[in-house]
């Protein structure tokens, strides 16, 4: 009688520890989420018009036996020239991380000053430390929301080699925030979606005067 009893109780340990571990699998498998890709692609466009206008005179004079006669004649053009340039990089973030963007892998001397400059001034660096070699990347943040929309967070980035040591820096106070539809491109540099210096410099995005335009979008894809 005891050892019938023995085996109702193990029957009945064995039920219950097989019930938790269906319910704990089952919520497990049904709770999990694929977490998806996010495409994020920075492009800029320039345009830029030309137009040349000009006019030119040319004539002669002829003498027949004392007799005077001019001619003349007036030529006269226009000229209009549409230049445009785009270009455009890209790359993917899981959703709710961050994607690091190489924009260039080494800049010129005269940038490499500038952000030299900037990161002094904000201390991020020690005077004694020189660049040599400077490369610019963006710290590329996406988040898909409730309502479809993508959240971006565009961070600049410096990456340096000195004699004393390699480093990198982000600049995470000219980082930008933006919200866009999946989807649809976004044009930035308005004033609720305005580009820092530091970013458009490393994009190499710069505001034309007079006839030329040029202009700087975002896209973000969910995929």
């Amino acid at each position: 009688m005891t050892l019938a009893i023995h085996k109702q109780s193990r029957l009945v340990i064995a039920l219950v520890l097989s019930s938790w571990v269906c319910f704990l699998g089952g919520s497990e498998s049904g709770g999990a989420q694929t977490r998806r890709n996010i495409k994020v692609v920075l492009e800029t466009r320039q345009s830029g018009a030309g137009n040349r206008a000009g006019a030119q005179g040319s004539g002669s004079i002829v003498v027949r036996r004392g007799t005077v006669y001019p001619s003349g004649r007036i030529a006269a053009g226009n000229q209009q020239t549409t230049v445009e340039r785009s270009s455009g990089i890209f790359t993917l973030v899981l959703d709710g991380s961050e994607s690091l963007l190489t924009v260039a892998s080494r800049v010129p001397q005269s940038d490499a000053a500038y952000y030299y400059n900037y990161a002094l001034g904000l201390g991020y660096i020690e005077r004694r430390i020189v660049f040599e070699d400077v490369g610019t990347s963006l710290r590329v943040g996406a988040t898909i929301l409730s309502d479809g929309q993508i959240r971006l967070r565009l961070t600049p980035r410096i990456s340096y080699f000195s004699i004393d040591r390699p480093g990198a820096i982000d600049f995470t106070e000219a980082a930008t925030d933006l919200i866009v539809p999946n989807g649809e491109a976004v044009a930035v540099g308005g004033s609720s979606s305005k580009l820092h210096e530091i970013t458009r410099q490393i994009l190499g995005y710069q505001s034309r005067s007079s006839t030329d335009e040029s202009n700087f979008t975002v896209t973000a894809i969910v995929q």
